[in-house]
């Protein structure tokens, strides 16, 4: 039965927040989709790093960004077309149907990342997607900086 399958962004975040959002969502497996799996800005988001923090908190990791990662020649919408792209859906399917599963990507905004377009298409074949876009740290950080702003 299919359900939901939950989507993240990297974007600037610590491990703890990362951690956050993972537990939040209550997850068990993380699907990583980046096709390059580095930051020289952030250390711990390389995959190497961040999926053995991971894997010693007991998330199963799967590495799919060579089949469903980003940065395509003649880019991504037309990479949805090949084999390539199909065998990473049905890989991420089998492994969401076996346990409640994040995506996790790069950029945190969905709508500037090629996840939205594995989105559409899980939810094309009856998946729900849950972009997960903050943390409740996150949102109280935004707000009491704007509650800074306004009073100085």
């Amino acid at each position: 039965m299919k359900t939901v399958i939950h989507a993240m962004g990297l974007g600037g975040r610590d491990l703890g927040t990362i951690l956050e959002l993972l537990a939040l969502a209550r997850v068990r497996r993380v699907v990583d989709i980046r096709r390059y799996p580095a930051s020289d800005s952030h250390p711990h988001h390389g995959a190497a790093a961040l999926h053995a923090a991971l894997r010693e908190r007991g998330f199963e990791v799967l590495f799919l960004g060579d089949l469903l990662g980003g940065d395509r020649r003649g880019g991504f919408e037309r990479y949805m077309a090949t084999g390539g792209f199909r065998r990473g859906m049905e890989k991420l399917e089998a492994a969401a149907a076996g346990a409640p599963t994040m995506i996790l990507c790069a950029e945190r905004d969905p709508d500037r990342c090629h996840r939205r377009f594995v989105a559409a298409a899980l939810e094309a074949r009856g998946w729900k997607v849950a972009h997960h876009a903050a943390t409740l740290s996150e949102r109280t950080a935004r707000v009491e900086m704007r509650l800074v702003r306004k009073t100085g």
